[in-house]
């Protein structure tokens, strides 16, 4: 779950700068905190033989399709794609920076993870309207191309019936609960966490904090 801290950007590059050996003890102690979860999350993946069977195999090829197929699953590959960092990552378009995350990487993990969330009977079908000259692929964006107008409610039912979308807001947390928060392997280890995992990244910055004024001779 994400947690603003303010300055917390600005410590980690002035910990690089002044402080190196503290900076490599700040990111070993987050990495402690992150790695257990990360294994946790790993776990949640589902075996090859558990998913419908043509997920993990290529069915189609880049020499002969002009569109992008679709990703297959393979479970050692999504295991190893969920991966924990303790490096600061590049700003984003709010100039916000990630100073420590867990992520999935490979697209049959991140598809398992997410399936459903947004739409959970899949994408509806697309129906080509005959008052316009696009193509399949031009219009079709965003709706189901298979050839089974089904396959994406079938494709979700499994998913479901491995893993339930769990939402990662902590037990007692104020505010709305959005579907973006929600996923079957990291969003559901970080539930099961229930924040500790935040808890112990925030004191590990907090404690480095405070460790640098004491080197720097900062009141």
């Amino acid at each position: 779950m994400p947690v603003s801290i303010q300055g917390a950007d600005k410590l980690r590059k002035a910990l690089r700068k002044f402080t190196p050996d503290l900076a490599k003890e700040t990111t070993h102690e987050m990495a402690l905190a992150l790695r257990p979860i990360t294994n946790k999350a790993r776990g949640f993946m589902p075996s090859n033989s558990q998913v419908l069977s043509g997920w993990t195999k290529s069915l189609s090829s880049g020499e002969t399709i002009n569109y992008r197929p679709f990703p297959k699953y393979d479970q050692a590959t999504a295991k190893r794609g969920v991966k924990y960092s303790a490096s600061p990552s590049r700003p984003n378009r709010k100039g916000f920076v990630s100073l420590a995350r867990i992520v999935n990487t490979s697209a049959g993990g991140a598809i398992f993870e997410t399936a459903g969330r947004k739409n959970p009977n899949g994408q509806p079908v697309f129906k080509p309207s005959k008052f316009t000259h696009a193509s399949y692929h031009e219009e079709g964006h965003g709706f189901n191309k298979s050839l089974n107008p089904n396959a994406g409610k079938q494709f979700i039912a499994r998913a479901n019936e491995l893993g339930e979308l769990v939402n990662a807001r902590p037990k007692g947390m104020v505010g709305r609960a959005g579907h973006k928060k929600t996923g079957r392997v990291i969003f559901k280890a970080f539930a099961q966490d229930n924040g500790k995992v935040t808890v112990a990244v925030v004191k590990a910055i907090e404690n480095s904090a405070a460790k640098f004024k004491n080197a720097v001779g900062v009141n």
